[in-house]
């Protein structure tokens, strides 16, 4: 592994223990791959404005966020893949015609993450917006359904070789952004950025919208969590989140070289 100058990791069930939490071990284990020359980065479908949230005692040097509509780099934003404020109107509107008015979704951009739940959903530090007038532009669009051909009718008003929609395999949601916002995409921008090839990033995930990344990136591995998906598409397995199976494949893998 001496090739490998970038460390990528995904958030919810990857970096994050099953209470959202990062371990002490894990946050000093990720300061030592920085201190030795590595960087380090988050790669998540969290909005920016959630992701930074969780993040008490770890520094990224990158962070790709809102499932990769955004890269910063030393905290410079160096890629963002938008829906305009039209398309994200259009993709409301054929929301709620095709689920009905008491569907919940989700729009989340750089500056905040919208629901139109008035329930308390946990860590997400959602804004309410009941979406009635929503003219904003978005990175991201989520619908709480596992219903793919009713997704579907959805993306097709922006168009389906327009829209990257997958669903998350732990909450019943499915995922909507445009083709360039995602994981992998943000990656390549971020190589072409350090002119680097992808071959030098080591890559954790552990969900659907993990799959592309961890088959771009030299190394890509697999949550022991991860779903059988995204372990068949890795090039190797490490420990689980809740036993700091990232800190633990760089501690092995990176630091005793």
């Amino acid at each position: 592994m001496e090739n490998i100058s970038i460390i990528l990791s995904d958030l919810d069930g990857t970096l994050f223990r099953n209470d959202k939490s990062i371990s002490d071990f894990t946050k000093e284990t990720i300061k030592r791959a920085q201190a030795k020359g590595l960087l380090f980065g988050i790669c998540t479908s969290r909005a920016k404005v959630n992701a930074g949230k969780f993040l008490e005692g770890i520094e990224p040097d990158i962070l790709i966020t809102n499932g990769g509509g955004m890269v910063y780099y030393m905290e410079q934003k160096i890629y963002n893949c938008e829906f305009t404020v039209e398309e994200i109107r259009n993709l409301i509107a054929a929301a709620f015609e095709v689920f009905g008015k008491d569907v919940i979704i989700s729009a989340d951009n750089e500056h905040a993450l919208y629901s139109n739940s008035r329930e308390e959903l946990g860590d997400k530090f959602w804004t309410y917006n009941d979406f009635s007038d929503f003219r904003e532009p978005c990175m991201k669009m989520c619908i709480e359904s596992l219903d793919k051909e009713k997704v579907e009718k959805v993306a097709s008003v922006i168009g389906l070789d327009e829209i990257d929609y997958l669903p998350f395999s732990d909450i019943p949601w499915y995922k909507l952004s445009k083709k360039g916002a995602t994981k992998e995409k943000a990656i390549t921008e971020l190589c072409r950025h350090l002119n680097i090839p992808a071959s030098k990033i080591a890559a954790f995930g552990d969900d659907f919208n993990d799959i592309g990344m961890l088959k771009l990136c030299g190394a890509g591995i697999a949550m022991e969590n991860a779903i059988d998906e995204v372990k068949k598409a890795a090039a190797s397995v490490c420990a689980s989140n809740e036993n700091d199976g990232v800190a633990k494949w760089i501690k092995n893998n990176l630091l005793c070289i």
